[in-house]
């Protein structure tokens, strides 16, 4: 059942970020859907599920999207996704003000090393003003808490009823 909702978490973020990409080019680039399921399942699941779906998210994004080697952005995000597990398996992150502080924190990681690893592979990439990258961590932060918000209410309801 788990693998389910991986796997409908990681097409919602495929179909929201292709959306997004047709309407709002520029937005897209600073919303980052793959981004929150990682931080999600890593917060809940642990570093190996943060690992994995940061993986295969990762790849998703640069098959879809574009990348100047397929698998920069997976192995990015497989390094996050294992920060992500431990910190979530090691401290309470369930309330909203900590997830947004890893959300943030993720979100700046994310740009800052996919730009170190992207240099350590001689792979060009259009480097981030500070003003540009808070923007984007705050965005991705913000709608993050309210999207985990959302979907523990459900898997609440759920249990209950």
């Amino acid at each position: 059942m788990k693998a389910l909702g991986i796997g409908l978490a990681l097409v919602a973020a495929l179909l929201l970020q292709s959306a997004l990409s047709r309407v709002l080019p520029a937005e897209a680039r600073v919303f980052d859907p793959f981004l929150l399921v990682m931080v999600y399942y890593g917060l809940s699941g642990g570093e190996t599920e943060g690992m994995v779906i940061g993986a295969i998210g990762g790849w998703i994004q640069d098959i879809q999207f574009g990348g100047g080697i397929l698998g920069l952005t997976g192995l990015c995000r497989v390094l996050l996704g294992f920060a992500v597990g431990m910190a979530g398996t090691r401290f309470h992150l369930t309330e909203p003000a900590p997830r947004a502080l890893v959300l943030f924190l993720t979100g700046a990681s994310d740009a800052l090393l996919f730009t170190a690893l992207a240099g350590a592979f001689d792979v060009a990439v259009t480097h981030l003003s500070p003003l540009v990258l808070l923007t984007r961590a705050g965005v991705n932060a913000a709608l993050g808490v309210v999207v985990f918000e959302l979907v523990d209410r459900r898997l609440r309801r759920r249990r209950h009823a």
